[in-house]
């Protein structure tokens, strides 16, 4: 794995635990509100349950005075007390049984056989005077030693779907670094690429100078540095257009195809006339596509001066055809082995029997990327010795402009 992998992926891993960890604090946040509120309303529903039996007691609750009896649903009377203003027990449930009188007004926690209750105390008063005291007892809905148990409960389910977030976040990351990713390595590759083929030029150039000024021979040194230089030259040219490419957002026109073809077959003429190579050409009429002219005319350009650079230099003859769903250039000069064949569109790689023809291995990458820039695909096909042909599939994007 490459460092700059490596890096993406650390990134990415670094993404995804800050995108867990956000998850994991809005779900802490979300827990400890639930709970509060979950407490808050559960407390207010019990005390209204309380104050509604209160009142159900202090109806009756002058009868236990004047030595009557109380008629309460059985609930009710099992959690109820009532005592004089001396705190005397006058009436009891049985929840009552074991705890002490107390005479403190309002809500009281207490508990009875290890279980929390809640008990409100209402004073019974008459011409402002107390005379004694009604208590109702409530078991607490949600006792407060749960409350560690509910909390856990909520932090595990927090820390699983953090887990989860975190998987499902690293693999977003990824995806959507993913691009950055290969742009970086292409940056690379560009950069170490470059460097390597520079070297040979300037090292030739530097040596035409120092020849130049050791014999003393300085025209010709400096017409070869100049023939070196332009080399230099050509190469960061063809350099700067991938590197362009890599960042090219094509345009979306629809464009003559046929016209395009037949234009750039006749501009390349005089040169084959000049190499007596002949060329010949099969072209549908009106088919046009979808896509950027100057990239597709830079296509052609490329695949064309290929095949004349490398047919016979006698009776060398290349084939241009065109139908609605391919272009192709034939020809029939020295050939490409197979085993470099699946290697010739990479950048800087030329072919043993092409180095001796000068360029630098640049024309087929720029055919590629201009053809993958248009969601098409290329492909060649070669025999040593018996010649090669170039074909670009349009895939379902051509169509007839008019029949």
């Amino acid at each position: 794995m490459s460092e700059h992998a490596k890096n993406f992926r650390r990134i990415s891993a670094r993404i995804a635990l800050q995108f867990m960890g956000f998850v994991f604090l809005l779900f802490l946040i979300n827990g400890s509100i639930f709970l509060a509120v979950d407490f808050g309303n559960a407390r207010r529903m019990a005390h209204g349950r309380l104050l509604r039996d209160a009142q159900m007691v202090l109806n009756q609750a002058e009868q236990v005075f004047q030595g009557g009896t109380l008629a309460l649903p059985p609930p009710v009377e099992e959690r109820m007390r009532i005592l004089d203003a001396d705190g005397q027990v006058l009436h009891a449930g049985w929840l009552f049984s074991d705890i002490p009188s107390f005479m403190t007004e309002g809500y009281t926690t207490i508990e009875v056989r290890e279980e929390p209750y809640t008990v409100l105390t209402i004073p019974l008063s008459e011409n402002d005077h107390v005379y004694g005291f009604a208590q109702v007892a409530g078991m607490e809905r949600l006792p407060m030693r749960d409350l560690p148990l509910r909390w856990g409960l909520y932090l595990f389910v927090s820390i699983l779907v953090s887990a989860l977030t975190f998987v499902v976040g690293l693999f977003f990351a990824r995806r959507s670094l993913k691009p950055a990713e290969q742009m970086m390595e292409r940056l690379e590759q560009f950069t170490q690429d470059a460097s390597h083929e520079l070297k040979t030029p300037l090292a030739a150039l530097s040596s035409s100078l120092d020849l130049a000024m050791k014999n003393g021979k300085y025209r010709e040194g400096i017409e070869s540095a100049k023939v070196d230089l332009k080399q230099v030259t050509v190469l960061v040219e063809r350099l700067l257009e991938l590197a362009r490419l890599d960042k090219f957002v094509s345009a979306d026109e629809s464009i003559d195809l046929t016209r395009l073809v037949e234009t750039s077959v006749e501009r390349f003429r005089s040169l084959v006339r000049e190499k007596h190579v002949v060329i010949e050409q099969t072209v549908a009429q009106n088919v046009t596509v979808n896509g950027d002219a100057i990239l597709i005319q830079q296509i052609l350009s490329n695949l064309l001066s290929n095949a004349i650079k490398f047919s016979k230099p006698a009776g060398g003859k290349i084939h241009v055809r065109l139908t609605p769903k391919e272009f192709s250039v034939e020809d029939n000069g020295m050939g490409i082995p197979a085993e470099s064949l699946p290697l010739i569109f990479d950048r800087f790689y030329q072919a043993e029997p092409s180095r001796a023809m000068g360029g630098f291995g640049l024309g087929l990458a720029l055919v590629k990327r201009i053809v993958e820039l248009h969601g098409w695909t290329v492909s060649a096909r070669s025999t040593l010795g018996s010649g090669t042909t170039f074909t670009v599939y349009f895939g379902t994007q051509t169509r007839k402009a008019r029949s």
